[in-house]
């Protein structure tokens, strides 16, 4: 017996070296490309294949690095005035009050694998072309790198970029934005614009525009994202993370050891809220993020200051009726880091948070019937609102300069 028991461990140990010489289970990965991969631009859910279960997680379903050449060209035609709501740009609140819009101009192009992505520009110059707003163009950091460059040569230039179709009930989006040139803030210049005193016509004629510049480095709307005035964006938004420049300061910075005074390079990570009215011209009051936790409703407070000659991750997740947002990079105030913000945007009322009838079912306690413009009721009773992310600058008569993308992802979620 001993005799066979050592017979037959010779002939297991001389198959598995046999199976390791042929690329069999040696314990190594196998070669790059080979089983299950996929994806590329587009995304993909890779996998184990030959009906191997799959295991619970985010998966990437798209990207874009613009790395294939120019945006696709696209002509800029009249304006059709799209309603979009009353706070739309010929709009019924507007309208009201004696505002006819300008002529203006816009340029709507799907690109990216499949077309997932959609940039629209708006420009009141007829000779406008989209390169002028949206370009591929080299990496300001240096090396062979492509990136996305928005840009509004006028404060009444508008151009964002946002998905092709509405955003799933559970997902993530990331990209890189960064080397942002919208002004800077300080007393005693103009902020990034041309002149100085241009102003927020005609929507609101009476304000000087150059006393705010900025962009949005990420944020969700309540509704398919585009160039509009200033007005019909705050009344859409969910949660941001944006910039606004400005003097003199009407915000909060936190600096490390204290709050300051400061409208100079400010990130906001801010949730809307809904659980009371809001104003007409501004929109909701917000939640901001700051010095490591939620502030109270109404507290303008930037979570550090970005640098304007660096890149950063930016990151916006939605599981279920919860939030995460997320910077990272290097900050004036904090150095080097992350700032990561969650919210239950059930328990806060998060401004039309609900994006399906299951979430509308739990949100009766945000509900408001009341309305800034008639038969326009601010949250009606079983509303549901699909996400929408949206990149750049939607201002049609605030804001001018330019700033960078890259590698944009989405990611679902995998059961």
């Amino acid at each position: 017996m001993p005799l066979l028991r050592l017979l037959c461990a010779t002939l297991l140990l001389a198959a598995a070296a046999h199976a390791c010489r042929d690329g069999g289970t040696s314990g190594e990965p196998p070669p790059a490309g080979g089983g299950g991969g996929g994806g590329g631009d587009g995304g993909g859910d890779g996998g184990g294949g030959g009906g191997a279960p799959t295991t619970p997680g985010w998966i990437e379903r798209a990207r874009e690095n613009f790395e294939g050449g120019a945006l696709p060209a696209s002509a800029f035609a009249p304006d059709p005035v799209p309603d979009d709501g009353p706070f739309s740009d010929g709009g019924a609140y507007f309208t009201s009050r004696g505002v006819t819009p300008p002529a203006a101009f816009r340029a709507t192009q799907p690109f990216g694998k499949d077309g997932w992505l959609t940039v629209e520009s708006y420009s009141r110059r007829g000779d406008a072309r989209l390169a002028d707003h949206a370009e591929v163009v080299a990496d300001p950091a240096g090396g062979a790198n492509h990136v996305l460059r928005l840009r509004s040569q006028q404060h009444t230039d508008g151009t964002v970029v946002r998905p092709t179709a509405p955003l799933p009930s559970r997902y993530r989006v990331s990209l890189r934005a960064g080397f942002p040139a919208f002004g800077d803030g300080e007393a005693g210049g103009n902020n990034g614009y041309d002149a100085g005193d241009e102003t927020a016509g005609p929507w609101w004629p009476e304000e000087r525009a150059a006393s705010q510049n900025g962009f949005y480095w990420l944020t969700i709307l309540d509704a398919l994202p585009r160039p509009h005035n200033n007005t019909w964006i705050h009344h859409h938004r969910k949660v941001v993370i944006d910039s606004d420049n400005h003097h003199p300061a009407w915000m909060e910075t936190w600096t490390g050891d204290e709050f300051v005074w400061s409208g100079e390079h400010p990130i906001m990570m801010i949730a809307l809220d809904g659980s009371r009215p809001g104003d007409v011209k501004t929109g909701n009051a917000f939640f901001s993020w700051s010095n490591g936790a939620w502030q109270p409703s109404g507290a303008i407070r930037a979570v550090d200051a970005y640098l304007p000659d660096r890149w950063y991750r930016v990151t916006i997740e939605r599981d279920g009726p919860r939030y995460t947002l997320e910077v990272s990079g290097t900050f004036r105030y904090g150095g080097e880091g992350t700032y990561r913000a969650e919210i239950d945007a059930a328990q806060r009322c998060v401004w039309h948070y609900p994006v399906d009838a299951a979430e509308a079912a739990g949100a009766a306690g945000c509900v408001d019937e009341g309305a800034f413009v008639e038969g326009h009721p601010r949250w009606p009773a079983g509303g549901a609102w699909p996400d929408w992310f949206m990149f750049g600058d939607p201002h049609v008569n605030y804001y001018e300069g330019e700033v960078y993308y890259d590698d944009v992802v989405l990611e679902v979620w995998r059961d």
